[in-house]
């Protein structure tokens, strides 16, 4: 069964603060004030240009190769939700160029 692959973006009324080298997110709605850690911060910083779950989870799996594939994909399905939950990130359509074909 194929599965339809969403991309995600940060949200571009959303602020970027950095401190030192935390970041802190300002949603512009209840001006809620999020801080990001390390994984959150990383999944920010890839979603400068929209990323599906899978390239997210690629990335993260060649950044730390001695992480379990599942502690990854745990860390980031929470991660990412939470930040689509709280409005900091959207969907977007598929990158250009993604589409994939039936055979």
């Amino acid at each position: 069964m194929a599965t339809e692959a969403k991309c995600y973006l940060r949200n571009p009324a959303v602020s970027t603060t950095a401190v030192e080298s935390d970041l802190f997110l300002v949603e512009p709605e209840g001006q809620d004030v999020y801080y990001l850690d390390a994984v959150t911060s990383g999944i920010w910083r890839l979603l400068e240009m929209p990323h599906d779950r899978e390239a997210i989870f690629s990335i993260y799996s060649q950044a730390f190769p001695d992480v379990g594939h599942r502690k990854i994909a745990d860390d980031i399905t929470t991660a990412l939700d939470d930040m689509i939950q709280r409005g900091l990130v959207v969907r977007v359509p598929e990158r250009p160029g993604s589409e994939k074909s039936d055979p």
